[in-house]
């Protein structure tokens, strides 16, 4: 492949397509909703309309809701319930080279440095949405027991190889 661009580029226009596409997901959510609310209508028995939606039937319940209070408009999304970044995707890439400059280990750390370089807050729990997005994993610390063997691992494997 040759070192040609294949798309013009021109500033800001990453942001520009991501919002075309959300306002599409958007539309394909409301058009999701339909389909589950012509087959309420339709007489579909709940665990049909489930099955054939791939949604728990909590979801069909809030839909159901959500048309019969509002109708159409019910079923769209809220106003002010847009959930986008508070960083640009230009702000993300910066992020994501400063956690691995900087081998940031921990939602905290990731956190702090949001604050002081963006100066944007986010709970912690959006910071791990964030890192996740960025395809940093998660886990969960696991505890350490002070009854615990030295030698633990060595008798796990060992009854592991039995």
């Amino acid at each position: 492949m040759s070192n040609q661009k294949l798309i013009k580029e021109y500033l800001g226009i990453i942001s520009e397509i991501q919002a075309e596409i959300k306002k599409l997901e958007n539309d394909t959510r409301v058009l999701n909703k339909l389909y589950v609310i012509l087959d309420v209508l339709h007489d579909e028995p709940i665990p049909y309309i489930v099955e054939k939606h791939g949604i728990s039937q909590g979801t069909v319940y809030n839909w159901i809701r959500e048309w019969n209070e509002g109708g159409m408009e019910g079923l769209k999304r809220k106003k002010g319930s847009k959930g986008q970044s508070k960083l640009t995707d230009e702000q993300l890439i910066l992020l994501d080279e400063i956690i691995q400059e900087e081998n940031l280990q921990t939602a905290r750390e990731v956190k702090d440095k949001i604050e002081k370089e963006f100066e944007v807050k986010y709970s912690i729990r959006s910071i791990e949405r964030i890192m996740k997005k960025l395809g940093y994993s998660y886990t969960k610390p696991y505890k350490i027991y002070a009854k615990m063997p030295a030698d633990a691992e060595e008798q796990l494997k060992k009854t592991l190889d039995i």
